[in-house]
């Protein structure tokens, strides 16, 4: 064979080997089961954010992982995000569900294991006068997001022992496209605390007021 076609071959032959051995470095899509995902909090309160976090196993820096999202009375997920792994295979995320959710987290081929995330009502209550005569009404209001129009909610006050008993149930009002509202006027007897509740359903988790303590002059 002549020098020339010998050479040849032989780049050829070493060209192959290169691509092979490049081929076998270049990094492997992460198997199924591989992507791990976790919440910061197993609840939170609608507009709060909650902060998802997880690894792909295996992965290197860059790597997109697509974070899915359902309502926890569907069986649909949509889209979320994306968020993309770091040195570690690490990544995370951050998102405001308006609803109890589902999230789960796809690498390729790996979808990580469901995470359940309640989201409770942002409950609000303002007294009319904290410091009313004994016999006084006071007029207790305040807002629901997001909106729940029909829903009654549970004006609470505070027993000796810690327990909590509702003494007025006003239902909530249209105050716009984005919450609701209640009010209603209470006669006060005696010092006390108190708080509005809502409680929970399918697609929200029980909502909690601050507390509002009263003290009869």
């Amino acid at each position: 064979m002549p020098l020339r076609l010998i050479i040849a071959a032989s780049v050829l032959t070493v060209a192959v080997v290169l691509a092979i051995a490049s081929e076998g470095s270049a990094q492997k899509p992460p198997k199924p089961g591989a992507t791990s995902l976790k919440a910061s909090a197993q609840q939170v309160t609608f507009s709060q954010p909650i902060a998802l976090s997880g690894k792909v196993k295996g992965a290197k820096q860059g790597v997109t992982v697509t974070i899915e999202r359902r309502a926890v009375n569907s069986t649909t997920y949509g889209p979320a995000g994306t968020a993309t792994t770091d040195a570690n295979g690490d990544f995370s995320f951050a998102d405001r569900p308006a609803k109890s959710s589902v999230y789960k987290a796809t690498a390729g081929t790996a979808a990580s294991p469901e995470v359940a995330v309640a989201v409770a009502p942002l409950v609000g209550l303002k007294v009319g006068d904290s410091t009313p005569r004994k016999g006084q009404r006071v007029r207790f209001k305040g807002t629901v997001r997001p909106q729940h129009d029909g829903t009654r909610v549970a004006i609470q006050r505070k027993r000796a022992d810690g327990s909590w008993v509702t003494v007025r149930s006003p239902r909530l009002r249209d105050a716009g496209s984005s919450y609701s509202r209640y009010s209603k006027r209470i006669r006060i007897r005696r010092s006390g605390t108190y708080r509005t509740v809502i409680g929970a359903h399918a697609d929200h988790a029980e909502g909690v007021s601050r507390e509002r303590s009263l003290t009869v002059g």
